[in-house]
């Protein structure tokens, strides 16, 4: 494969690369920065449209995976650029990308390929925290939800860190973006989804019909769900022993989802 090396921080692909970092270019370019050689791997594998791949002088030929990622790269028609330390430092975004990073271009996700047969869905109502929204996307693929409808006002699930909290689940997880809470109750009235939404008071958990057909609402970290959620749908809550007076976003969605997971397996006895 015909390895491109670049030695100036000015050349444009890897300024384009580098301008991903920020929000409103990875939305006019359609595309996000992806850091570390499991998940460009794991890309490529998943057939993910990989424009461009980094990596510093030498480092792919120092380890078995990075052969790997040579021949899935060739073969998927990928371009290899091989950089000099000042620019791989100013292409990504972390000192822990184990000299490897790419450029991907963002699947275009339909109604159709979030909302399948009887499947339960998510729904993130503007996560603030990135590291929160990748955990609660894979948590959500782990327990078999179909995807997720994110409400607009929360963290970019394509930025670095939701990515790399998400270990791969962008590649594959659909996602859908809505304008506003009401938005996302006329999409799941159409697809005549159960909405329950996350609150601290409500049916306990392990009462509430959770197992097919669903979807289930997180709300914001600070502010809790939107009013139009609360005032809509169904509170679910995870009941709680002792002082605590609250749990983390990502670790109430994660109990919620497996206790889906478990009235779900339940129901197939």
């Amino acid at each position: 494969m015909n390895r491109i090396e670049i030695h100036s921080k000015d050349n444009r692909t890897v300024k384009l690369a580098a301008s991903l970092s920020e929000k409103k270019y990875r939305d006019a370019l359609g595309a996000y920065l992806i850091e570390g050689p499991n998940l460009v791997r794991e890309a490529l594998q998943q057939g993910v449209n990989v424009k461009f791949i980094f990596t510093g002088a030498g480092a792919l030929d120092q380890q078995t995976e990075r052969s790997e990622i040579l021949e899935l790269a060739e073969n998927s028609g990928s371009a290899v650029f091989v950089l000099s330390e000042d620019c791989f430092e100013k292409v990504t975004a972390t000192s822990t990308s184990q000299g490897i990073a790419a450029v991907a271009e963002k699947r275009g996700w339909q109604a159709g390929d979030v909302f399948t047969d009887r499947a339960n869905v998510l729904v993130l109502d503007r996560i603030q925290d990135p590291g929160n929204l990748g955990t609660l996307l894979r948590t959500a693929e782990a327990a078999g939800f179909s995807g997720a409808l994110l409400i607009k006002g929360g963290a970019d699930p394509y930025g670095p860190k939701a990515v790399r909290a998400g270990a791969g689940c962008i590649f594959r997880f659909p996602l859908l973006l809505c304008e506003s809470a009401g938005e996302a109750l006329a999409m799941l009235a159409e697809q005549r989804k159960k909405v329950w939404t996350a609150h601290m008071s409500g049916t306990p958990c392990w009462q509430a019909p959770l197992a097919n057909d669903i979807a289930l609402v997180i709300g914001n970290e600070g502010n809790g769900a939107d009013p139009l959620f609360l005032k809509e749908t169904e509170a679910v809550t995870v009941p709680m022993a002792g002082r605590t007076e609250s749990l983390n976003a990502a670790a109430a969605a994660a109990i919620l989802m497996y206790e889906s997971m478990r009235q779900r397996a339940a129901c197939a006895e």
